[in-house]
């Protein structure tokens, strides 16, 4: 996706960086829509703003979340036209993380790793 230099993409692009994915906060993660890569277009036009994303999976309970949320912070930011189209025929990959997101998720994979012991498998009596 390329970026516009436009300052309501700036502004815009900062709003959607306020927006965090709730299943990773759950988890200890703060991190953004914009971290995860789930913005997939972004247009303004006429004072409306149209955003593209996706999120990690299909099924995702908190889908409705994401978008109230994406549009909270975006009216908050001043735009007053706000349209969200969910992408469902782009999978969503670990590629798309931000290399912030891609150093918090192999730091805590290694935490975990390190965290887990091996037990001996019970025998049968």
């Amino acid at each position: 996706m390329t970026m516009n230099t436009d300052p309501s993409f700036a502004t815009a692009w900062a709003a959607l960086a306020t927006v965090k994915d709730p299943c990773l906060v759950a988890a200890g993660f703060a991190l953004s829509i914009v971290d995860l890569g789930l913005v997939r277009g972004l247009a303004i036009e006429d004072g409306r703003i149209n955003v593209e994303i996706t999120f990690t999976e299909p099924g995702c309970p908190f889908t409705h979340r994401v978008v109230v949320d994406v549009e909270a912070a975006l009216e908050a930011a001043g735009f007053g036209s706000v349209a969200i189209q969910p992408v469902w025929d782009t999978i969503w990959t670990e590629e798309s993380l931000s290399p912030q997101a891609r150093r918090e998720f192999t730091t805590a994979r290694t935490c975990m790793a390190g965290s887990l012991t091996r037990r001996p498998a019970p025998r049968p009596t």
